[in-house]
């Protein structure tokens, strides 16, 4: 089929008309009748000759050319004389402006991605058959691999060309799902995760807003749920202090310090806290609740077995009874020398107590809200699993879905924004180690915005949530793959944007969204930007550095349809 194929793509019956103006980015074509752009029947097969957005091909002299149609006019001169009567009975030239999508070989019918050769002026331009699109759409890769989607999508312009991807070619460089609500994002995001899990791949998806749970739940032999406060629990001590940081917000030059002090007396204590009793040091509730008490004791003893654990301190992690942080931090609010000693600690520092209160109470709240508790697992209780372990055997087993349901947390305290970021970067560690090379794993965000860009600041620092930052930059050379899904892109760090190789980009009002768009793609065309205002449900433009022109599809129908519609007044 391949070899005749060139014998009749360049037949008279499907000839448009003639190429009058040729740039590097645009061509333009002179129709010499209004007549061909006018729609026929060729044994069964339709065909509509200037449609924007259909393809054309062109007759060069090394090689042929497909184009896209990105527009038609009347010439200027010919305008003034469109009626609807003259419609009828007059001729008028149209001009089409073209983008060319790639050059072929007449003898194999091999497209190649490269603009080494320009169709003349004089070249002849033809509809293309259906055959040659199809053919072009095959090989629209720039290199193939085994791992592809099924019926994924079809041409905007045409229903019956098919349009399919391998799955590295849409993430082994990052990919981003955009577009306003209602644009289809979910119906998108679902036929992705349909095709990973049907071609035996691992993907962990983080669903913002619980409209992926009854997907998931079609997918129960083949997937792990998981539901915070019910089926598990975050364990605290894998947060970084920079989380309870970003949690309990302190503020001034008071707060900071004692909270910093306090994390450090309280890692002491889970390690030496036999010694720590034996000196004199530790203080228990009737609750059971040890904490490190300062308030007239020895300096040098205590800094004695701070030294000896020196490492262990400084580490970056909550290895601690975190119920007894507020105790400890009305512990530190001690003055530093006792009035009869200045080898010991001395009494309550009530201005700093004062200052500290506020920060005591968030934490206190913090510890006792039910949700938190739920999360995080504050009292060691519960029969709950916990989430770091059951990743780890995901990873390991026969499931291709860890579903991870947010839609439970609360938005108090931004605790939201730290589990998304702690499990990201649970996923980036155990990727650093090697543990996703032979079976990549795939981390789908929904509505990334809420979860990316978030920062702290105190008069000392300014402290980021940006482990998915971390992913898009190194996460690929260890199988680890980020695909986010927004309605807002100006809220996604330029840094993340640009990591990103695949775009795929659904209805698009904003003008800003639109202009963020245009910088990230490999091809910024005016044309296409434009047109993402006037994109349907459904509808996108795929854009890849792996794929040779960006292309307008219509996102099939997954089999597993998320929540995602909206409510219906009655």
């Amino acid at each position: 089929m391949v070899e005749n194929m060139s014998k009749y793509i360049f037949e008279q019956k499907l000839f448009l008309g003639f190429v009058t103006k040729v740039s590097t980015k645009m061509i333009t074509a002179h129709i010499p009748s209004s007549k061909y752009i006018n729609k026929f029947f060729d044994y069964g097969d339709e065909f509509h000759g200037g449609l924007v957005n259909s393809f054309v091909v062109l007759e060069g002299e090394k090689y042929g050319f497909i184009c896209r149609v990105v527009g038609v006019e009347i010439p200027e001169k010919e305008r003034l004389e469109i009626s609807t009567e003259a419609l009828k009975k007059q001729d008028f030239h149209p001009l089409i402006k073209l983008e060319i999508q790639s050059m072929f070989s007449y003898q194999d019918m091999s497209f190649i991605k490269s603009l080494s050769d320009h169709p003349n002026v004089g070249a002849k331009v033809y509809i293309a058959r259906e055959e040659v699109i199809n053919l072009y759409l095959k090989q629209i890769e720039l290199k193939g691999y085994d791992l592809k989607t099924n019926k994924f999508a079809t041409l905007l312009s045409n229903s019956n060309s098919s349009v399919d991807f391998s799955l590295q070619n849409i993430f082994s460089r990052h990919a981003a799902i955009v577009g306003t609500t209602g644009s289809g994002k979910s119906w998108t995001t679902a036929m992705l995760v349909e095709n990973m899990i049907n071609n035996n791949q691992k993907v962990m998806l983080l669903d913002a807003t619980g409209e992926y749970e009854k997907t998931a739940n079609q997918y129960k032999t083949d997937s792990v749920k998981v539901e915070f406060g019910s089926s598990h629990f975050m364990d605290y001590k894998e947060l970084t202090l920079e989380d309870l940081f970003y949690l309990v917000k302190p503020s001034t030059s008071s707060q900071f310090p004692k909270l910093k002090a306090a994390i450090k007396s309280l890692k002491l204590l889970e390690r030496e806290e036999e010694i720590l009793e034996e000196k004199g040091y530790v203080k228990q509730r009737g609750d059971g609740v040890k904490s490190l008490i300062k308030k007239g004791k020895r300096k040098d003893q205590l800094k004695e077995i701070e030294d000896r654990n020196a490492i262990h301190l400084e580490k970056n992690d909550l290895n601690f009874n975190i119920l007894a942080l507020p105790a400890q931090i009305e512990n530190e609010c001690v003055w530093d020398s006792s009035r009869n000693s200045s080898e010991k600690f001395g009494d309550v520092d009530n201005n700093s107590l004062g200052f500290c209160t506020t920060l005591i109470t968030r934490i206190n709240a913090l510890l006792d809200n039910q949700y938190f508790e739920g999360v995080f697992n504050f009292s060691r209780t519960g029969g709950s699993s916990n989430l770091s372990k059951d990743f780890e055997e995901f990873l390991e087993n026969d499931k291709n879905l860890l579903y991870i349901n947010l839609k439970d947390i609360p938005f108090l305290f931004d605790l939201r924004e730290v589990v998304a970021d702690t499990l990201a970067k649970k996923a980036l560690s155990i990727a650093r180690i090697g543990k996703m090379k032979e079976n990549p794993c795939l981390l789908i965000v929904d509505e990334a915005h809420q979860f990316m860009n978030k920062t702290i600041s105190n008069d000392y620092d300014t402290f980021k949530l940006e482990a998915f930052d971390s992913i898009a930059k190194e996460g690929r050379k260890y199988g680890l793959f980020l695909c986010i899904t927004t309605q807002l892109p100006r809220d996604i760090p330029l840094r993340t944007l640009s990591q990103i190789g695949t775009f795929i980009v659904h209805r698009i009002i904003n003008q800003r969204d639109k202009e963020i768009i245009q910088n990230s793609l490999p091809v910024s065309n005016q044309d296409i930007v434009s047109s993402l205002s006037e994109l349907g449900q459904g509808e996108i433009l795929l854009s890849s550095i792996d794929i040779k022109q960006p292309l307008m599809l219509k996102v099939a129908k997954p089999k597993y349809v998320p929540d995602s519609n909206t409510p219906i007044f009655k």
